[in-house]
């Protein structure tokens, strides 16, 4: 569990994030729409600690002040895949040994591999030789080969093909059967979303409202909606938006 409480954050003196209260389950599969600029990717980035210090606002599995093994229980995969110019295998080691994992190298490699049906000759080529879609399918295993607790994806499927992004859905859904890992999207792509959701977010003015049962296709309309009608700073959790 990640809990957030009065967690503010200014960007050129603009308010961007101001979350009172928000408790997000890192067993399930969360996710987070908005509008352009609305903070989406801060607000990942704050929860992988690259943005400012908020060890009072956070807690992080019970823990205000997480040591480096439970930093790396949190991971975060860009909208645009970040690969080292070595070989695939030196890229998959590389993030292994950074996240500190020694054992079952190999196993974790090929089962990452497998996930995106990638091809283990790729595993000797260089960045410069990956088509866009084969560096995506890379980043995206590397990050499954960690088998963090909680994964941070910023626009997944930003630059995906129609089968690719289903493959990344089903991928997502196979880690969460088996490993029981968590997700946190922020997409705006619905059709990617859809059928994902076991917990639905929205960011509106810098502040996160939950809905339950609204439909994914229906959860920006419904949440711009809900936030111009009633004052948002008394929102905590909306089940199902009616109009009075």
């Amino acid at each position: 569990m990640i809990e957030i409480s009065n967690l503010f954050f200014n960007y050129q003196n603009k308010e961007v994030l101001k979350i009172k209260n928000l408790k997000l389950d890192t067993s399930k599969i969360s996710i987070l729409m908005g509008a352009n600029g609305s903070g989406k990717s801060t607000f990942l980035r704050i929860l992988k600690f690259l943005e400012g210090d908020f060890s009072k606002n956070i807690s992080y599995f019970g823990n205000f002040k997480p040591n480096n093994k439970q930093k790396r229980e949190i991971y975060l995969l860009f909208p645009e895949p970040i690969l080292l110019n070595r070989s695939v295998r030196a890229n998959f080691l590389f993030t292994l040994k950074t996240y500190g994992i020694k054992e079952d190298i190999e196993e974790r490699i090929k089962e990452s591999l497998m996930f995106l049906n990638l091809d283990e000759s790729l595993l000797s080529k260089h960045p410069n030789e990956l088509s866009s879609g084969q560096s995506q399918k890379i980043a995206f295993a590397i990050a499954l080969s960690v088998r963090a607790k909680y994964y941070l994806l910023d626009e997944p499927s930003a630059f995906l093909d129609k089968n690719t992004t289903l493959l990344f859905k089903k991928t997502i859904l196979k880690m969460h059967e088996n490993f029981n890992t968590g997700f946190l999207i922020a997409s705006h792509d619905k059709h990617f979303l859809d059928s994902l959701a076991q917990k639905k977010l929205y960011l509106h003015s810098g502040e996160i409202l939950e809905f339950e049962n609204t439909n994914v296709f229906e959860l920006e309309n419904q949440g711009v909606k809900f936030c111009n009608f009633i004052d948002f700073s008394n929102c905590k959790k909306y089940k199902d938006f009616k109009k009075p």
